[in-house]
């Protein structure tokens, strides 16, 4: 019979925090993926806009559908440049995750290492104890003998 861990309660609350760190990095991640994917999406739709523009200018276009484009256009540069300033801040914000989740590992660690030193150490004691408690039997074994 293992002896209880005296801060298990607290292992377990590290073990949530080291959880709920992977979650919130993970949750960031997939932020990021999908941040990028729509800058790509964003860029291809500025690429052909901007190809239209090109094309339609060689047919010939009013001062209207000019406008039209270029509004089109710019709106696609101001929309890109305000995806790559949540891009900047979202990485920032994994980094911070990154460190908080190793933090959380090395705290939960210590208390694992704790904990196992401890286990290791009431067994060493229960086996002291056994090899005592034959020790004794052993020698009544010897004295009661003919």
């Amino acid at each position: 019979m293992a002896k209880k861990f005296k801060l298990d309660s607290v292992l377990k609350y590290r073990n949530t925090l080291e959880d709920q760190a992977q979650q919130a990095l993970a949750i960031s991640v997939q932020k990021q993926r999908e941040l990028l994917a729509g800058m790509d999406e964003l860029q291809k739709e500025l690429q052909e806009q901007d190809r239209q523009l090109k094309l339609r200018q060689q047919e010939g276009l009013t001062i209207a559908e000019i406008d039209l484009y270029e509004g089109r256009i710019g709106h696609c540069r101001r929309r890109c440049a305000e995806l790559k300033a949540e891009l900047q801040q979202l990485e920032q914000q994994i980094l911070n995750q990154r460190e908080s989740l190793l933090q959380a590992a090395r705290d939960r660690e210590v208390l694992d290492k704790l904990k196992e030193r401890q286990e290791a150490e009431f067994r060493q004691d229960q086996d002291r104890k056994e090899r005592t408690q034959m020790d004794e039997i052993s020698l009544r074994n010897k004295r009661n003998m003919p």
